[in-house]
């Protein structure tokens, strides 16, 4: 669709109709949450009912009944990779829920075994951690009618990995009705394939145990039924500890003592803020603040070795010599530390944390203990479900946004049009004419206030849209502003920075568009200006955003205005939430500079 820019229109008022589209787009977005929502729940209780139930096969098809319906598809099945009996690498349904009227898999003999060479494509994809959605029939859809299910109109895929090994898939079929499945829905049934991946490789731990030796099997029991114990605590605190960094403190605690570890952190990544930051340290059995620094860059040493997803492992200590966090290995070293655990928290295909376990002594067996591959789940799920909580809030506060911008468009910017159009018809009248009549003067000072009126109208129904940054990209976002803000005859507004291509995440280009919308706002409210520059620039190591107007400047400090008004204060938070440096320079008479500038990512 072109824009107006690039048609040579004059925008036009933004319609109810351009609106509608947005809000049902939201709409969408906020179905889509709460199916993951939905999802992650259905989750959280099977993993609970896995670790409760004596025989984790026997609880498979409840577990599956659970997820299905969550996911609103009619078959799931658990595949687990055998070897037949020459030795052909196999996918066999060990487990199937079937909605009614559905064919199962289970009991068919055909449809039961595939042999992953005939799917070699998808396997090769299963194998490398990601997730597979077919639609049977569909061109160029090539694959295997015993892999893809009888009746089956669109499946969904989901690797089982533990420890980074490949153990088996999650199948989801939908016999009725052909419906993709998006990528949240995705991203939350890989956190159910985990709960499932992990509560069977504790069974099949156990089982080789048990035909190992008897009396060793025994006492792992014991050892087992108590560490179940402290996991269901962990799930019953997960479900009413509204704090993530309060659940994790009582989950690294947990651990500590669990393995008698001397010290422990839980480090967790922070998008917005491009860092990495510990969450929970705990010393000598008690929760505090380490002594090192409490975040380092996305980009910095640590991220480079520990960012993609990697096996648990050990560190002896002495033999480390690169520092990856600043402080750290110091610390290790002055407490007397021999080896640490490092076991990321991997969900999907990237990490999204990782659990630090310290020792006094050797513990090179800890890393494949089965009860840190339960609490590192349950970290894990922790982590995402407080991700779901602040996608779903912002979707609300978008949703709301929609409705005011719309309450706006419809009700204030039409009563100044009204305006405008009636003063034009009064102005056809032989009295009002006479342009050195006090009455042609009243009329044109009432004229120039209705056009400021529905120029701020429009200003603040694009403020309130959508992240148009998502569509457009920041530059063209930041020049329909500078287009929109312009008022004939009394403020014009540009923009600087052309073929710009930042790098940055969608939500930080978001944020600095709604810094520049507030800037050039307060400039066209307060500040009296002819003239406003909005220019992007680069510094090469940084990008640099200013908004800059010949207005009056400010009377008083900056720092003062910033505590009298929200709008310096919501700037400055905005920058600081994505890791930007925010600046205002202004001097009475002289105008105003509001700048941020932003670190480049690292390719």
């Amino acid at each position: 669709m072109s824009t107006a820019a690039e048609t040579g229109l004059t925008p036009r008022l933004a319609s109810a109709a351009d609106i509608i589209p947005c809000t049902e787009e939201l709409t969408h977005i906020n179905e889509s949450l709460h199916r993951q929502e939905g999802l992650l729940a259905a989750s959280a209780k099977a993993s609970r009912m896995l670790l409760e139930a004596p025989d984790v096969r026997g609880a498979i098809p409840e577990v599956l009944r659970l997820i299905g319906e969550a996911a609103h598809v009619d078959r799931v099945n658990v595949m687990l990779a055998r070897s037949g009996p020459e030795g052909e690498p196999l996918l066999v349904v060990v487990g199937e829920w079937t909605a009614e009227g559905v064919p199962p898999h289970i009991n068919d003999a055909e449809a039961r075994a595939c042999d992953e060479r005939e799917i070699s494509s998808v396997s090769a994809e299963l194998r490398a951690g990601r997730s597979v959605c077919i639609n049977p029939g569909a061109a160029g859809c090539a694959g295997s009618s015993r892999f893809e299910g009888i009746g089956t109109q669109s499946k969904a895929v989901v690797p089982i990995l533990v420890a980074g090994e490949f153990i088996g898939v999650v199948g989801l079929d939908n016999t009725r009705q052909r419906r993709a499945i998006e990528a949240a829905e995705l991203s939350a049934l890989e956190t159910a394939a985990s709960v499932i991946g992990a509560a069977l490789h504790r069974q099949r731990l156990l089982d080789d145990m048990r035909r190992e030796r008897e009396r060793a099997a025994e006492e792992r029991a014991t050892e087992l039924a108590k560490a179940n114990a402290v996991i269901r605590g962990n799930l019953e605190r997960l479900a009413s500890e509204p704090d993530l960094n309060g659940f994790l403190g009582h989950l690294l605690l947990e651990a500590t003592r669990q393995f008698n570890a001397a010290s422990g952190a839980v480090v967790v990544s922070r998008d917005s803020l491009q860092e990495w930051r510990i969450a929970a340290h705990v010393r000598e059995g008690k929760l505090e603040e380490p002594s090192y620094p409490i975040s380092v860059p996305t980009g910095s040493p640590f991220g480079n070795r520990f960012g993609q997803p990697h096996e648990p492992m050990y560190l002896d200590i002495a033999q480390q010599h690169q520092e990856f966090w600043p402080g750290m290995l110091a610390f290790d070293r002055r407490e007397g530390y021999v080896g640490k655990v490092v076991y990321p928290l991997v969900f999907g295909s990237r990490n999204v944390g990782f659990l630090i376990l310290r020792f006094r002594r050797k513990a090179e067996d800890v890393p494949h203990s089965e009860l840190l591959v339960a609490l590192a789940q349950q970290a894990t799920l922790a982590v995402q479900l407080t991700r779901l909580a602040w996608q779903a809030k912002e979707a609300a506060v978008l949703v709301e946004r929609a409705r005011i911008g719309q309450e706006i468009h419809d009700g204030l910017a039409q009563a100044f049009t009204g305006i405008l159009m009636q003063l034009g018809a009064v102005e056809e009248d032989p009295p009002c004419k006479n342009k050195n009549s006090n009455l042609a003067v009243v009329l044109t000072r009432i004229r120039d206030l209705a056009r400021d009126g529905l120029a701020d109208a429009r200003r603040s129904v694009m403020a309130l849209r959508l992240d148009q940054t998502r569509r457009t990209g920041l530059e063209l976002a930041l020049r329909q502003l500078a287009e929109r803000s312009t008022v004939p005859g009394g403020v014009t507004c540009t923009f600087t920075g052309d073929e710009i291509n930042t790098g940055l995440r969608p939500e930080q280009e978001h944020e600095l568009l709604r810094i520049a919308q507030e800037a050039v706002s307060n400039a066209v409210r307060h500040a009296r200006p002819s003239t406003i520059r909005i220019t992007m620039t680069d510094d090469g190591s940084h990008w640099v955003m200013a908004i800059e107007d010949d207005g009056l400047g400010m009377g008083q400090s900056p720092g003062r205005h910033e505590r009298q008004g929200f709008g310096l204060t919501s700037m400055r938070q905005r920058a600081t939430d994505i890791g930007g440096e925010w600046r205002i320079e202004s001097r009475p008479g002289s105008g105003t500079r509001v700048s941020v500038r932003m670190q480049k990512r690292r390719t």
